[in-house]
């Protein structure tokens, strides 16, 4: 078997990044260690089958609503203690000991998403960094909002 090579390398990930990769971890029965190579596979895969096109020379989204100031500490504490079990936007994902609730048809984890909310980032930047549909996240952000 051939030595690999290992070399340091440091990466700025986002606070929702980071909770994505330990969640994907966590989901799979990784350990950090072999999570953090697993999603480098995965995005350079991702790389290698998109179309070549640089930032600026994409298509822009459809106009979304700019995201009002990013809301008090106090809404993000309400959301967290909210029946999550009520919304038919997210649902619970375990290993069978450990649970996280999910965005449904994602892999972006409720906190990590609705942190990323109270950090004022706008919502089309978090629906594609995280890969969630906007109109899903929307609903979330509604029942976040105004409760069950």
């Amino acid at each position: 078997m051939p030595k690999t090579e290992r070399i340091l390398l440091q990466v700025r990930l986002s606070r929702a990044d980071k909770q994505r990769i330990k969640s994907l971890a966590s989901k799979y029965g990784f350990t950090l260690e072999k999570a953090v190579p697993e999603a480098f596979a995965a995005w350079a895969e991702k790389m290698r089958t998109q179309p070549q096109t640089s930032r600026r020379a994409r298509t822009p989204q459809a106009a979304v609503a700019p995201m009002p100031p990013a809301p008090p500490a106090e809404w993000l504490e309400h959301a967290f203690k909210l029946d999550w079990s009520k919304c038919p936007e997210v649902e619970l994902a375990g290993d069978g000991e450990n649970y996280l609730w999910m965005i449904r048809a994602s892999e972006a984890p409720l906190k990590a998403t609705l942190r990323a909310v109270a950090e004022g980032i706008p919502l089309a930047e978090i629906s594609e960094t995280l890969e969630v549909e906007l109109p899903r996240l929307e609903k979330v952000l509604e029942f976040a909002i105004v409760g069950p």
